[in-house]
């Protein structure tokens, strides 16, 4: 297709959204990355971000999602890298992805995207406008599209909340994005503000070295990556079968359970942790020591913050910390677009008002789309990757969105049943579920396995589907650029999961021998008692009775 499209981004999202398009026939794809390498977030620097909406992961990340349902459909991750794999692990996958279907060669990489506007014949063509520069060269230019995707994500600026007194202390201050490591840090107390992912992580990296003192408005519920069975959590959260009973059950029962479940694992009222909000209204907190940390007095819980001195905190509570050195905002990121013109795109809050947050009802062409700018419970690599398939079937002419009114009743009612669940904030506000919504966007694709046929034709498949992890390897199966090695790859998740723990062998005891060494002991006491008392010799002990 002689159309000309730009992927503006080359982190997890715009590499697969490069791959998709050139696979549904689009051979003349541009892709901007300004920084030098690929991988987005995930590719860990070690010095300050260059630019105000430069994400970054730290040192130390591990991911919340296990690799298997991080992988992408067509492209499982290598069975011996771990199954909650460090960033680096993260960033060799994606270099590996794009080697692996040719991606680099529509990159373009130091080159940033300084304007998006629509081109001058638009209301006729559906054009947009891109002015870039070569960081290489320094040269700016214009380019015209007939296509844009955004794949930018929603890490974008961060949040940086203000307190009384804060312009006043003399302590170090910063954002998670800027952290990296213990190295980075000096002082003996510290103390982190928030309590998503990020604030847990760094809490327990700097509580091995620092006093730390966790600041939290609302508390959280603490999962763990691993089940209690030691698979990962998204293994059995993850499937069809779950999702239609968390539908019919009553949503308090369901919360109840679930509550139960997380206080035996980790005594959130013990710790002054449990929150005012149930489990299924905000993203899980996933933290495997923090337990640790508490219990050793290495990390305290504190409330929310009420103002600063110059060189401590004083909370909430009334109570006051001094000689504070370092102060760590993990308090999350605003959604901004700054080469975006606020007439075009202008959001508030968080709040974005795009059909199926992708696309926006306003424009009367639909030839400029979003990717990323959802927060599941699970992996955004499958979610990026249908999400692109869609977008090129809707620039191809093979699907077509509904009317702009139809459109604003979809974002009406999805902005219904978030307020619905989810308690207010903005981390809430483009919440999706994993699973339902890779099924709705699969559907239109075309790609949706089919549980009726398989039910019939596979039945071993169709229990799999319904029972077993709900991995993306299923939306390979059927439809357009299906993948041979997808059924392979289902039925050999267990395999990869295992693999990176067996790193010594094992040695299997013998229980067959133990049972009949049992059994032969309990055997031979019945025998001689049956024996004893049988005897003649035994005729006085029954006289006793």
């Amino acid at each position: 297709m002689e159309k000309r499209v730009a992927v503006i981004g080359a982190g997890s999202s715009g590499i697969t959204a490069v791959k998709n398009l050139v696979e549904a026939g689009f051979n003349q794809v541009v892709c901007y990355e300004r920084r030098d390498v690929i991988g987005g977030l995930w590719f860990y620097k070690e010095t300050a971000a260059r630019w105000n909406d430069e994400a970054c992961v730290n040192r130390s990340t591990v991911v919340n999602t296990s690799k298997e349902f991080l992988a992408y459909s067509d492209f499982p991750m290598p069975d011996y890298f771990a199954n909650f794999c460090h960033n680096s692990d993260v960033e060799e996958y994606l270099k590996k992805y794009c080697k692996h279907f040719g991606i680099e060669k529509y990159i373009k990489l130091n080159t940033e995207v300084l304007s998006l506007k629509k081109h001058r014949s638009y209301e006729s063509t559906g054009k947009w406008e891109i002015q870039v520069k070569d960081h290489s060269t320094g040269n700016e230019s214009l380019e015209d599209f007939d296509f844009v995707i955004v794949a930018n994500g929603h890490h974008g600026e961060p949040i940086l909340p203000k307190f009384p007194g804060l312009e006043n202390f003399q302590g170090v201050t910063m954002h998670s994005r800027d952290y990296k490591d213990v190295r980075s840090t000096s002082g003996s107390r510290a103390v982190i503000v928030g309590i998503g992912n990020s604030a847990g992580d760094i809490s327990v990296e700097l509580g091995k070295c620092m006093k730390v003192f966790l600041s939290t408005r609302s508390g959280a519920w603490f999962h763990f990556r691993l089940h209690t069975s030691g698979l990962p959590w998204d293994y059995y959260y993850h499937n069809r079968l779950g999702h239609f009973l968390r539908q019919i059950l009553p949503r308090s029962y369901r919360n109840s359970k679930v509550k139960d479940k997380l206080k035996k694992r980790f005594p959130h009222d013990l710790f002054h942790l449990t929150p005012d909000f149930e489990p299924d209204d905000a993203n899980p907190t996933l933290v495997d020591d923090l337990t640790d940390k508490i219990a050793s007095g290495r990390v305290v819980i504190k409330p929310n913050i009420k103002l600063f001195t110059k060189k401590g905190v004083i909370f909430e509570d009334g109570t006051f910390e001094d000689n504070i050195d370092l102060v760590v905002f993990a308090t999350g990121y605003n959604i901004v677009y700054p080469f975006i013109d606020k007439e075009l795109l202008n959001v508030q809050d968080n709040k974005v008002s795009m059909y199926l947050l992708m696309w926006l009802p306003e424009l009367t062409k639909n030839t400029l789309a979003f990717l990323g700018l959802c927060q599941p419970i699970g992996s955004m690599f499958p979610i990026a990757e249908m999400q692109s398939r869609f977008i090129a079937k809707v620039f191809k002419g093979e699907i077509v969105l509904p009317s702009k009114d139809d459109m604003c009743k979809e974002i009406c009612a999805r902005n219904k049943w978030q307020s619905s669940i989810y308690h207010d904030s903005p981390r809430n506000t483009i919440r999706v579920p994993w699973l339902p919504y890779l099924d709705q966007l699969a559907k239109a694709v075309g790609c949706k396995p089919n549980m009726y046929k398989l039910l019939v034709t596979e039945p071993r498949l169709f229990w799999r589907l319904l029972t077993g992890p709900g991995v993306s390897y299923q939306y390979r199966l059927e439809g357009p650029n299906a993948w041979p090695g997808a059924r392979h790859a289902i039925f050999t998740v267990m395999d990869r999961i295992k693999k990176p723990f067996a790193t010594r062998p094992l040695v299997q005891r013998n229980a067959s021998w133990g049972k009949q060494f049992v059994l032969m002991t309990m055997s031979f006491v019945v025998f001689a008692a049956a024996t004893f008392f049988a005897s003649e010799d035994s005729k006085w002990y029954l006289k006793c009775f």
